[in-house]
C-alpha cells in the first residue's frame, strides 16, 4: 500500500476510534429505587418495643444473661456449615467481578516458535535434500470497543451480584444466630417443662402415699386411692414426649453448631433454667429496615444485575467494533538473524460484527430479561412489606407474652397455694381426694403453661432481633464482609 493511503487508513482507523471512545454510552435502563410502602412509625407504643442493640449485638445477646448462649454463637459464627458455603460464595462472586473488568481491558499475547518443513516430492526429485526452518516471534493485541456499553453493564451485572452475596452472607449469619439462640432457649425450655413435670410428680407421688395408707387404714374410700393413682399415671405419661422434644432440639442445635447431634448433650448438661429476657427500648423507624434488613438489600441488589441484564440483551442489537493488530519478528534464515528490522511483520485492522437474521430472537431475548427485572422489583417491593410485617408481628408477640407471663406467674403462686390448703385438709380428712387433684393438676397447667409463656417471650425477642436485620449496617457499606 503506498505512504499516502496507508496514511489515509491510519487516520480513517484512528478517526474511528475516536469516535467510537467519544460516542461510547451504556443503551438499556438504569436502575432506579421504585416506589416503596413504608410505614411512618410501628404501631406497637414504643414503651413495649424490644430492645434492638444493633450497633452492639454482644450487648443483645449478653442481656440474655446467659454464658452458655454466648458462647455457643460464637462457636456458631466459627463453624457452622451454611455460613462458610455463603461465605464462600462471597469469595467466588469477587473473583468473578474481578474476571469482568479484566476482561474489559485489551488481549495481549506474546506467541514463539520454530517451524521445520520437509521437502516436498517435487523437490525431493530435483535433489533437494534440506527442509527449511522457520522462526517466530509475535506480539498480538486486540481490544473490543465499549461502544454501547456492552462491558460497563456486564460490571454492573457483576457488582449487583457481589453485593447480593455479601447481603446472603449477612442473611445467612443473622439466620445462623437468631436460629442458634431460638433452638437453644428450646432447649432449656423442655429442660424446665422436665423439671416442672418432674416436681410435680414428687409432690403427686407423696399425695400417692397418703392416699394409698388412709385407704389401707379404712380412713378414705378406694376411690381417693385410684384417682391419686390416676393423676399420677398421667403425669409420668407426660414425661417421654418432654424428653423426645428435648433431645430432638438438642441434635438440632449441635448441628447448627456444624457437629454431630449428640455434641450438645455430652458437653452441656441440664440447668433447669431459662435465659432472661430483654427489656423494652427503642427499635428504629420502618425505613431503617432498608439498609438493616440483609433480605430486603439482597432483593434490592437483585434487581440491579436483572436491570443491567436488560442493556447487556439490547446491546447485542447493534454492531461491536474491535481493534487488532500483531508486531513481531519471521524469518526462515538462522535463528540468529530473527530480530533484524528487515525480518519485522506488522499489520492492524478493525473488526465489525452487525447481526442481521437474528435480531427478531435478541428483541425476544430483551422482553425476557425486561419481565425477569419487573418479577424482581416486584419482589424486592414485597420483601420491604413483608419486613414490616415480621418486626410488627414480633414486636406485638413481646407485647402480648410479656403480659401473659405476669398473670401466669400470679396464677402459678395461687394455684400452689390452692394445692397445698387441699393437700392439708385432705391429710386432716376435711376433704376427699378430689379437691387435691383438681388442685394439683391446676398447679401442674400453670406451671407448665407460665413456662411456655417465658420461652415464647424470648422467641418473639430473637425474632424480632431477626426481623430488625441484626446488626445495623451502614447504607453506604453495601454489605458485610464474611
Amino acid at each position: 500500500m503506498p505512504y499516502a493511503a496507508r496514511a489515509s487508513h491510519k487516520n480513517s482507523v484512528g478517526l474511528i476510534v475516536l469516535f467510537a471512545l467519544g460516542a461510547c454510552s451504556s443503551v438499556g435502563p438504569d436502575y432506579a429505587r421504585p416506589p416503596l410502602s413504608l410505614q411512618a412509625d410501628w404501631s406497637t407504643p414504643a414503651g413495649l418495643r424490644p430492645v434492638i442493640s444493633a450497633n452492639d449485638e454482644t450487648t443483645f445477646w449478653g442481656s440474655f444473661d446467659d454464658p452458655v448462649l454466648s458462647e455457643l454463637l460464637q462457636f456458631a459464627q466459627a463453624n457452622n456449615l451454611t455460613l462458610q458455603t455463603a461465605a464462600a460464595q462471597v469469595a467466588q462472586a469477587e473473583a468473578v467481578l474481578r474476571g469482568t473488568l479484566a476482561s474489559a481491558l485489551p488481549a495481549a499475547q506474546l506467541s514463539a516458535g520454530s517451524t521445520y518443513s520437509q521437502p516436498d516430492l517435487a523437490s525431493t526429485l530435483r535433489g533437494t535434500q534440506e527442509g527449511s526452518t522457520a522462526h517466530q516471534v509475535l506480539g498480538q493485541v486486540s481490544w473490543e470497543i465499549d461502544f454501547w456499553g456492552t462491558q460497563r453493564r456486564a460490571t454492573e451485572v457483576d457488582a449487583a451480584s457481589l453485593r447480593s452475596s455479601q447481603a446472603a452472607y449477612r442473611a445467612a449469619n443473622v439466620s445462623i444466630k437468631a436460629s442458634v439462640a431460638a433452638t437453644y432457649c428450646n432447649v432449656r425450655l423442655y429442660e424446665q417443662r422436665l423439671a416442672v413435670a418432674q416436681a410435680n410428680l414428687a409432690q403427686q407421688q407423696e399425695s400417692l402415699r397418703i392416699a394409698e395408707a388412709r385407704f389401707r387404714l379404712g380412713a378414705a374410700s378406694e376411690l381417693d386411692y385410684r384417682q391419686a393413682q390416676t393423676q399420677h399415671a398421667q403425669t409420668l405419661a407426660q414425661l417421654p414426649a418432654i424428653r423426645q422434644s428435648l433431645a430432638t432440639f438438642q441434635h438440632a442445635l449441635s448441628v447448627l453448631l456444624g457437629s454431630p447431634p449428640d455434641r450438645f448433650a455430652r458437653e452441656h448438661p441440664m440447668t433447669h433454667g431459662l435465659p432472661r429476657a430483654p427489656k423494652a427500648a427503642a427499635a428504629g423507624l420502618p425505613r431503617d429496615l432498608l439498609r438493616r434488613r440483609p433480605d430486603v438489600m439482597q432483593a434490592e441488589a437483585v434487581a440491579m444485575a436483572q436491570s443491567a441484564r436488560i442493556g447487556q440483551a439490547e446491546a447485542a442489537l447493534y454492531p461491536s467494533f474491535t481493534l487488532g493488530g500483531s508486531f513481531g519478528f519471521s524469518t526462515t534464515d538462522s535463528v540468529s538473524d530473527l530480530f533484524r528490522w528487515d525480518n519485522r511483520t506488522l499489520s492492524a485492522g478493525l473488526g465489525l460484527v452487525l447481526p442481521l437474521f437474528d435480531r427478531e430472537r435478541i428483541k425476544a431475548q430483551v422482553q425476557v430479561q425486561d419481565s425477569l427485572f419487573k418479577q424482581a422489583m416486584l419482589a424486592y417491593q414485597n420483601q420491604v412489606l413483608k419486613a414490616q410485617q415480621e418486626v410488627e408481628d414480633a414486636m406485638s408477640a413481646i407485647m402480648e407474652y410479656t403480659e401473659q407471663v405476669a398473670q401466669l406467674s400470679a396464677a402459678e403462686a395461687a394455684a400452689s397455694r390452692s394445692a397445698e390448703l387441699a393437700g392439708a385438709r385432705y391429710r386432716s380428712g376435711q376433704t376427699d381426694y378430689t379437691t387435691v387433684a383438681s388442685a394439683e393438676q391446676a398447679r401442674l397447667q400453670t406451671s407448665d403453661a407460665r413456662v411456655q409463656a417465658q420461652g415464647a417471650l424470648l422467641q418473639a425477642h430473637i425474632s424480632a432481633w431477626r426481623a430488625l436485620g441484626g446488626l445495623e449496617q451502614d447504607a453506604s457499606s453495601g454489605g458485610a464482609q464474611p
